[in-house]
Parts: C-alpha cells; structure tokens; sequence
C-alpha cells in the first residue's frame, strides 16, 4: 500500500478531502460517498488496521475483524490487520464499524486502478466532476467545502 504504487485513472481529476479533526464521522460519510458516486465498479479495498488479535476487542467490532480476518488476503498479527478484500456491503459494514482502527484502506476497480485512498484521515478520489458535485451535496457544508481539487 505504497503510495507511489497508487495508479490513479488519467481520465478523471483527483479530488482530497481533509475533514474537520472534530467530526469523526465526515470521512466515513466522504468515503460512502464516494463509492456510491463513482461510475467504475469499487471491486476491492486493501486495509491497514491498528488492530489485531491481540487487542481486547468485544462484541460487534470483534465480529467485524474476525469477518475481515476470514478472508484468505488477509493477515492478523498481534497488534495489526493489513490484507485485501472484495467490497461488498458485509465488508463495508465491518470495515465501518472499525472506521476508527483504520490506518489506510484504497478501494480498487476491476483494472487495479484507485477509486478512493483514505489514510490519516484525508481522503483522495478520483471521479468526474458532476459526480465530485454529487459528493459535495451529500456532505455537511464544513466538510464540503473542504474538498479540493489536487491535480
């Protein structure tokens, strides 16, 4: 998860979005967003976690590390989870409930090419520009109005 191995699409500018440190949720809700609003097909997230087995995790975020622990791409050491997963809904949700472990995770297309990179709490997408709109006007205005164009 390298970011210079980050291929992003040439055909769609690249938008970040450094929510406000004091609403937690905005970047789940960007990041949403964003998937809902893109055109190419979110087949798979890889995910770093600052959680792992050895962490004393109960009820439903326990479930949710042993459901993306399940998949075969993925390793959990004592104190980390990092792998790749196909997206679905299960996977967001657990992905969701663990938003807060979430070191780094960048959503993949079908061709290997970056839709998302959510890390340290911005997040970058790449999508045409009435769906970065569409992005916009789903958000509160204080997260909205953070979103900038990169490239």
């Amino acid at each position: 998860m390298d970011p210079e191995s980050v291929a992003w699409p040439s055909t769609e500018p690249s938008y970040r979005l450094r929510p406000p440190a004091t609403d937690e949720a905005a970047a789940l809700d960007a990041f949403a967003a964003v998937l809902d609003a893109t055109p190419r097909q979110a087949e798979r997230v890889s995910v770093r976690l600052a959680i792992g087995r050895r962490m004393d995790l109960v009820g439903p975020r326990r479930e949710a590390l042993e459901a993306l622990s399940g998949h075969n791409a993925v390793t959990v050491a004592d104190d980390h989870t990092i792998g790749t997963v196909p997206l679905t809904d299960e996977t967001f949700a657990d992905l969701a409930e663990l938003f807060t472990d979430l070191d780094r995770a960048i959503v993949w297309d079908s061709e290997g090419v970056a839709v998302a990179d959510l890390r340290d709490g911005a997040l970058r997408f790449a999508l045409p520009a009435d769906a970065a709109e569409g992005v916009r006007a789903q958000l509160d205005a204080p997260a909205a109005d953070r979103i900038e164009r990169v490239d």
